[in-house]
């Protein structure tokens, strides 16, 4: 019957008889001059080697060719930048109470040039109806329920951040402020080339369609709500920004 010996050179070699194999071993032994027990070590100690192998193998089975076959070489590297993150923790954060809205006004409203975020000042001037969605006054917006007052709001802040009343004001800086701020009814009478920074609407839909995959739900599950921020800073040292944040919950 024919053999399979394992040969130093790695080759397997057929045909070989017992005797054969018994004087390549003998042979060994003789050349080597090692002790039978000496033998019995090294032949445990390949063994050992070959469960290890076998083991290393079997958990990693799924490998097309063995890791001491794989080269590992780093041709590249790439870098993108992002944005700076700033950190408004401190800053005077108002949530208004959520606006319920079309998407299709959404966009008529605000993103009026398709893509690109704008506010449509001259459609919102000729159809006093869309007054509800952009406006500051009180009798539209609210929080928690509670009539909102820009101008209180605004006041007060100053007021926690410097630790001292409305009346340690000076009369003209107070009466200043009130000015500016009373004649901001709405949207459109913010600054327009104030505007910081915007997703496109293929972002916003992206987002949301993303959501939905990573949270498995069905159309009819998301809700978005998409929030215009409206920042109100002044030069005034030690006094906090305030963050007005318009919440428009998207009704179909």
């Amino acid at each position: 019957m024919s053999k399979c010996i394992y040969n130093p050179d790695n080759s397997i070699s057929s045909g070989s008889s017992e005797s054969d194999m018994s004087s390549f071993i003998s042979g060994s032994s003789r050349s080597s001059g090692s002790s039978h027990s000496s033998k019995s070590s090294n032949y445990s100690d390949l063994a050992s080697v070959s469960s290890s192998l076998n083991d290393n193998s079997s958990s990693n089975n799924y490998l097309a060719t063995p890791l001491i076959n794989k080269v590992v070489i780093d041709v590249a590297v790439l870098s993108q930048e992002f944005a700076n993150m700033d950190v408004i923790c401190g800053d005077h954060i108002i949530n208004l109470d959520e606006i319920p809205i079309t998407t299709e006004l959404f966009q008529s409203i605000f993103y009026p040039y398709l893509d690109n975020f704008g506010l449509n000042v001259d459609y919102i001037c000729n159809n006093k109806h869309l007054l509800p969605y952009v406006s500051f006054l009180p009798e539209f917006r609210s929080i928690n329920t509670k009539n909102f007052f820009l101008l209180e709001e605004l006041i007060s802040n100053i007021e926690n951040d410097l630790n001292v009343s409305r009346m340690c004001f000076t009369r003209e800086s107070l009466v200043e402020m009130t000015n500016e701020i009373s004649r901001i009814k709405t949207l459109c009478n913010i600054n327009g080339c104030s505007l910081v920074s915007s997703l496109t609407w293929s972002n916003i839909l992206g987002i949301i369609q993303n959501y939905k995959l990573l949270k498995n739900k069905n159309d009819d599950n998301i809700i978005p709500i998409l929030v215009v921020n409206i920042i109100f800073k002044t030069p005034t040292p030690g006094v906090k920004k305030t963050l007005i944040r318009f919440q428009y919950k998207i009704t179909n």
